[in-house]
């Protein structure tokens, strides 16, 4: 599946002048500026306004700031794969409205990397204010990290912990069609080659408590593991809409922390099963899953084998 290609909105120049006007701009120079500043590209390609447009939708949806690289671009195959960096995701995370706070776990075993210690793995515990429970997920470091990279060689637990947190909100929050310079990169690389790497970008400081899994006082939860980090990179990005991205966070919204999936789940799937012309009983059969092709009955177990088994081939 190619990457996607944003349809350039009809009210794009309203847009421009939202932008224009929040970042006290030219509205005639708004375009030209950020084609120049918020792309990374490899040679001499041209990106076209329609890219452009890609981007700036997916700023407003998320409320992130271009200029200052909360978010910027690659172009891939006349679409955009958008990238968030870390301040990005840190600001979408602390402004969403159910949002109550996280922390981080870490394993006791360490390994070791270009002579640092780093956890085998860790894990972010994300509450949010609508949920008893708070979201687990845990990343393994020989999973997510990439070896070639200098800030992975420099700072191998401070990547480690930005990849854990960014595939928690992601489960907790529905985050959709944004990702990480690791993802777009090899996105981009599978499609169209090497492309240049960017500089080091700022970071935030997230406090790291140093408790351990027996320390927390919070009620039990399923820890969710997640796939492999080289097959959930190397996912195909989605068609960049704006409808379409709200629909997905409001469906991945509906979450809850009870035994069974809850409808908006099976129907997110099953959506997305149909949309890939996927016939429901082969993702079952694929996953070893017993079940009407209804899915009822369809476990939170369930749920995160079929989700990760979309993401792979959808």
């Amino acid at each position: 599946m190619s990457t996607a290609v944003a349809e350039r909105p009809a009210n794009n120049q309203s847009l421009v002048a939202k932008f224009a006007s929040k970042y006290s701009i030219d509205a005639n120079k708004l375009l030209a500026t950020l084609k120049a500043t918020a792309f990374r590209q490899n040679g001499s390609q041209e990106i076209s306004d329609e890219q452009m447009a890609a981007l700036l939708i997916v700023a407003d949806q998320y409320g992130l700031n271009p200029f200052t690289r909360e978010i910027y671009a690659f172009p891939d195959k006349g679409g955009i794969v958008p990238v968030v960096g870390v301040d990005g995701w840190s600001r979408i995370i602390n402004e969403h409205p159910q949002s109550d706070g996280f922390e981080f776990l870490e394993s006791e075993e360490a390994t070791t990397f270009e002579g640092k210690t780093v956890p085998v793995w860790m894990e972010v515990h994300i509450y949010r204010k609508d949920r008893a429970r708070p979201i687990k997920v845990r990343e393994r470091f020989a999973e997510v990290v990439r070896a070639s990279m200098q800030p992975w060689k420099s700072h191998p637990s401070r990547m480690m912990r930005h990849k854990t947190l960014i595939q928690g909100a992601r489960l907790a929050y529905g985050f959709a069609g944004i990702f990480d310079e690791d993802e777009a990169q090899r996105i981009v690389e599978r499609d169209m080659g090497a492309v240049e790497a960017l500089p080091a970008e700022r970071t935030v400081s997230v406090p790291q408590p140093k408790a351990r899994p027996k320390q927390v006082t919070q009620q039990a939860a399923e820890t969710i593991e997640q796939p492999a980090a080289a097959a959930r990179q190397a996912d195909p990005v989605e068609r960049i809409d704006k409808q379409q991205a709200r629909q997905q966070a409001r469906e991945f919204d509906d979450v809850n922390s009870t035994d069974l999936a809850t409808d908006g789940e099976k129907k997110w799937v099953l959506n997305k099963l149909t949309g890939a012309d996927i016939p429901v009983q082969q993702a079952l059969d694929a996953l070893g899953m017993s079940m009407p092709e209804t899915l009822d009955g369809l476990t939170r177990d369930g749920f995160v084998a079929l989700q990760d088994y979309v993401r792979e081939n959808c």
